[in-house]
């Protein structure tokens, strides 16, 4: 028998399991019974609880080799509270294994005295009067802040003000958005910061890449989680944040915003799973659909009509959906489609050459597929589906249709509004095109848009994390070979080895190559990607298409590429 606590950690905000903060926990288990050992850590549980006086939501969720186990907690000790949670799990581990359970961290002075330590009243009086006046708060474990962007105001959780001396009616709301998925995220935020520009707002965007405040970038780096939520939602100049949320950051601590008046799943796929207790495409749709819980009954739900594993899990779950659903598919004849109308909900389509909104018998053209840059006339399928996820977000957050068409058509998918993602360079009469797909599901869509245009001959440029699995590798390789590529170029990504060997990755890469039919001449191995992008250019010749996953070095690839123009 084993049973291994793999992580415990505080839930900031609306989560997989509830609506409010809490902590949690996942255990593994092996030759145990699961449901022997919730029934003991609940038991145990209550009883904590019951002596310090907290009442709790208790929930638990199973997944293949072990089980997600937790409670909501006030947000002056979600660190008391996962305290808590281990002290439940260490008496039931002890009952289990009928040994002693350690009287150091399950002793009731032990947990009374981490309560007594991280209990703020001044934080939770202030909580429950914003509360009362309907003003939205953010609070971590630093500060505390009133309302949104104009009119946010943060103090130090050190100093935090009376709130019989705030005037609550200065704080309000501005317009939130919440967009994930496995693919297509950072390119829809960024279409939809275009649409919200269009009408006018000083629009801010979370992203992967950075987290931008109306035109000032205020940092690099991964802001995907909660915590950029927050800084940016602070923020004085935002009329209108744009957030996307990634998976990680929505299962290790929860949203970062309780109140959001739209949300959109791009898709779900194949990709990052095995942590947190998420092993299958399915129990990742639950993951991206945590964003639903931010909506109230006037929000609007955007979901991808083509994905039927993502319209089942909130059929199956309609208690998550809390507002008006909108659906967006590329196919007019989706069976999906047709029942939504019936359905009275609102639908974005492609459908002869055109962007369609549609609901129930109404059909109105918005605007030709082709005005959309970011499109090709077509050819880039996915960035049409994005699109459309753009128009029914755009629609959710009142965005005119005016608006909408101008921001689409403004959008341009370059090095300056979407960098990374789907961007040309002409160079000597060859066509490059930068791209991060990182997936199978991405890399998919990539491939057939490269696919539909015409060259001469192909090359494509591809390197691996090390963390991806050989299945996960084989996968991406094949995929890249659908392109029909007249040379290979495998790029080494020594920052990113992740505990592989140099040398590793490439020569598992050029192993599928060669037994596809590839010749030794066909293949050439680049120590860096920007090393690989300079053998590109030398080889392309005038007609040439070029594509080159950028996974590192991508600023450098682009001053280079700048210098061949």
């Amino acid at each position: 028998m084993e049973m291994t606590l793999d992580d415990s950690r505080r839930l900031t905000g609306p989560n997989l399991f509830t609506d409010s903060p809490g902590a949690v926990m996942e255990v593994y288990l092996n030759n145990i019974d699961r449901q022997a050992f919730v029934y003991a850590w609940r038991n145990y549980l209550q009883d904590l609880l019951n002596a310090m006086g907290m009442e709790a939501e208790i929930f638990h969720r199973y997944f293949d080799g072990g089980v997600n186990i937790g409670f909501t907690a006030l947000e002056d000790r979600l660190y008391s509270a996962c305290e808590i949670n281990e002290a439940a799990f260490e008496l039931a581990r002890a009952e289990i294994f009928k040994d002693t359970a350690n009287p150091d961290t399950t002793s009731m002075e032990y947990l009374a005295n981490m309560i007594w330590d991280e209990s703020n009243k001044d934080l939770l009086a202030l909580i429950q009067a914003s509360n009362k006046a309907g003003v939205t708060y953010l609070v971590d474990d630093d500060e505390f802040s009133l309302g949104m962007g104009k009119t946010s105001k943060t103090w130090p959780i050190a100093d935090l003000p009376d709130p019989q001396q705030l005037d609550f009616s200065q704080f309000s709301d501005i317009p939130v958005a919440f967009i994930t998925g496995t693919n297509g995220k950072s390119t829809s935020v960024r279409m939809a910061d275009s649409v919200a520009k269009a009408a006018g707002y000083d629009s801010g965007i979370t992203s992967t890449d950075f987290i931008r405040a109306a035109d000032e970038i205020l940092d690099k780096g991964d802001y995907s989680g909660p915590g950029g939520a927050r800084t940016l939602i602070r923020n004085n100049k935002v009329e209108l944040a744009l957030l996307e949320v990634a998976r990680g950051g929505m299962l290790r601590r929860g949203l970062g915003v309780h109140r959001a008046k739209a949300a959109m799943i791009t898709n779900v796929a194949d990709d990052h799973l095995g942590q947190y207790g998420i092993n299958t495409v399915a129990e990742l749709t639950g993951a991206k659909g945590i964003v639903s819980r931010s909506l109230d009954k006037d929000g609007t739900l955007v979901l991808n009509a083509d994905d039927e594993g993502l319209v089942e899990y909130f059929k199956k779950n309609n208690h998550l959906v809390r507002g008006k659903l909108c659906y967006f598919s590329l196919n007019p004849n989706n069976p999906i489609v047709k029942e939504a109308l019936t359905q009275n909900h609102q639908v974005i389509l492609q459908n002869n050459g055109n962007i369609e909104i549609c609901q129930h018998d109404n059909v109105e053209v918005l605007m030709p597929v082709n005005d959309i840059p970011t499109a090709l006339n077509g050819a880039a399928q996915h960035n049409v589906a994005n699109a459309m996820g753009v128009v029914g977000l755009s629609l959710g957050l009142g965005i005119s249709k005016d608006a909408i068409i101008k921001g689409l058509g403004q959008f341009k998918g370059d090095v300056n509004d979407n960098p990374g993602r789907g961007n040309y360079f002409d160079i000597n009469g060859a066509r490059f095109l930068i791209d991060f797909a990182h997936n199978a599901h991405s890399l998919t869509a990539v491939v057939n848009t490269v696919s539909a245009q015409p060259a001469k001959r192909r090359l494509i440029m591809l390197g691996h994390a090390g963390d991806r699995t050989d299945r996960d590798i084989f996968n991406l390789t094949e995929v890249a070979l659908r392109m029909k590529p007249d040379m290979v170029v495998i790029a080494e990504i020594e920052d990113y080895l992740r505990g592989r060997e140099l040398g590793e990755i490439p020569a598992l890469i050029k192993t599928q190559c060669l037994d596809a039919g590839l010749s030794e001449q066909q293949i050439h191995i680049a120590t860096s990607c920007l090393d690989g992008t300079k053998f590109s250019v030398d080889w392309a010749q005038k007609e040439d298409f070029v594509l080159l996953l950028a996974l590192d070095q991508r600023d450098q690839i682009f001053n280079y590429l700048e210098t061949k123009i």
